[in-house]
């Protein structure tokens, strides 16, 4: 994407609000896929995506060698109670209160929309790179919700912050339409 070509709304807002991305690596042919939690950044016409990552990853290995990356980021969701995995019994056959299911229903409805696969350039941010401080900061201020996975996969030392810088996307919805930008 050049920086004056946009994502779309659908796009941003998906990846403003998701935790989780599905990040594919490839080295000599061999794919990779992590489940990577991430922060977005958008600033003067470009769009990045950063995350962090122990150094002694497949993935960082890979990113070091290739780095050209593939992104899944949905929100598709398929949310099982642990009584419908317990007893088989659909959680729908249930006594809910109306409100509850009233709510979900409508979450449900406003969230399964989108399936945005994204191309990039992954580039590792050394320590003594004068940014690195600041993408590693946006990175632990965006989870901060969960003080253990900071710790563990941002603040160690042996961690590496990585910045993705996005070439493109291809949006698809439910009904299967396909828009790339």
């Amino acid at each position: 994407m050049t920086s004056k070509e946009q994502l779309p709304q659908s796009v941003t807002n998906l990846l403003k609000t998701g935790r989780f991305i599905h990040l594919a690596t490839s080295y000599k042919d061999f794919p990779h896929v992590s489940l990577m939690n991430y922060t977005y950044y958008h600033t003067e016409g470009n769009d990045y995506i950063i995350i962090s990552t122990p150094t002694c990853t497949t993935k960082y290995n890979n990113i070091l060698q290739n780095p050209n990356i593939s992104i899944l980021v949905h929100d598709w969701i398929s949310v099982k109670n642990g009584s419908e995995a317990e007893t088989g019994e659909p959680v729908s056959s249930k006594r809910r209160n109306s409100l509850y299911e009233l709510l979900a229903n409508l979450n449900k409805n406003e969230l399964s929309r989108v399936s945005v696969m994204i191309n990039g350039k992954a580039e590792v941010i050394k320590e003594d790179n004068e940014k690195h401080d600041f993408y590693k900061s946006l990175h632990l201020n965006n989870a901060k919700i969960d003080e253990v996975q900071s710790k563990n996969y941002i603040e160690d030392k042996d961690n590496a912050i990585v910045l993705i810088t996005i070439e493109s996307c291809k949006v698809t919805d439910t009904d299967n339409n396909v828009v790339e930008y």
